[in-house]
């Protein structure tokens, strides 16, 4: 018997039926599948967006998610602002400061939505009463810094800033902006709101301080002009210390207040004491206002 008779070929073209059928139906159920994940919610972050600085900006990303929290394919929602001349947001989720206030950036995708509550505010600018602070004494010595927080416009901002000291070991600075001396040497004190910043330059001099002077003693002023007061420090072998920074006080703000660097501005007529103090030694002055 010819052995090559007991074997039969099938149709060819009834075998790839078969198998194009079984491919198709397969097919169909994976797009079923993938038809039946829909975006369910929509995870933005941050989830709270405050922006110091006109003009400043920052993307907000987006996670499509279906129903059991896993992520689908990466899809582009559509982005809105509530208030456009506050807030402006790009068809790309990036939001860009345009004036002080408040608004809600919304994403939405496939009806699915979400929102982030965004918050401007004005700062342009941190200024220091001196670019440069020498501070004398003995290690320990502290003088607070005198700064502003600027806007815009120029105009003072109430807003406390983040306080850091380039080298601790020179001087360190509070959460108020209190600097201590450490250690001789110089060393930035930076202030930060937001990736708005300013610094001041400290200077540390470790000397022992006997006394004070402050001049002129006695001054007169009209009301809304200002006097400038000059300390001297003096150490234990009578050598003068010039150009140190001090703390500055006055008696009676409402008569005359006095800034950080010594400048006394008068408000009302009477009569105020301007104060000095630094490293555990006092002086004062008189100051006149008519």
């Amino acid at each position: 018997m010819d052995v090559t008779s007991r074997f039969v070929t099938l149709p060819p073209m009834k075998f790839r039926s078969r198998t194009f059928g079984a491919l198709a139906a397969a097919l169909v159920l994976t797009g079923a599948a993938a038809c039946s994940r829909k975006p369910a919610t929509l995870d933005i972050s941050p989830k709270k967006l405050t922006l110091y600085g006109l003009e400043r900006g920052q993307r907000l990303n987006v996670r499509v998610l279906d129903k059991k929290g896993s992520p689908l394919e990466a899809r582009s929602p559509s982005w809105s602002s509530s208030n456009q001349a506050i807030a402006h947001v790009d068809e790309g989720g990036r939001v860009v400061a345009k004036k002080a206030g408040k608004a809600m950036v919304t994403a939405t995708l496939d009806g699915v939505s979400a929102q982030v509550p965004v918050e401007v505010v004005d700062v342009s600018a941190i200024e220091f009463g001196t670019p440069e602070l020498p501070l004398v004494g003995p290690a320990g010595t502290a003088i607070p810094l005198s700064f502003r927080v600027l806007d815009s416009k120029q105009s003072k901002v109430d807003i406390a800033p983040v306080w850091s000291s380039a080298d601790p070991k020179i001087a360190t600075v509070s959460e108020t902006g209190v600097v201590t001396s450490v250690g001789a040497g110089k060393t930035n004190i930076v202030a930060r709101v937001g990736d708005v910043q300013g610094a001041c330059e400290v200077r540390v001099d470790l000397k022992a301080i006997s006394r004070l002077e402050l001049r002129p003693a006695t001054a007169l002023v009209r009301v809304g002009d200002s006097q400038k007061f000059v300390v001297t420090a003096f150490g234990p072998d009578g050598q003068a210390i010039p150009e140190v920074a001090a703390t500055f006080q006055s008696t009676d703000p409402a008569v005359a207040s006095v800034g950080g660097s010594g400048v006394a501005t008068g408000h009302k007529a009477g009569a105020a004491t301007i104060k000095v103090q630094l490293a555990g030694a006092s002086a004062e002055a008189s100051l006149l206002v008519n």
